[in-house]
């Protein structure tokens, strides 16, 4: 495959993305499961 027949992407849209799974992460995505 060469630069320019590259595959195109699937687009999707995220209102929060989380990046990581420590205690930040995990209390991140609880509070905002509440909200």
């Amino acid at each position: 495959m060469s630069l320019g027949e590259l595959p195109e992407r699937e687009s999707m849209e995220f209102d929060v993305v989380i990046v990581g799974a420590g205690p930040a992460g995990l209390s991140a995505a609880i509070r905002l499961k509440q909200v």
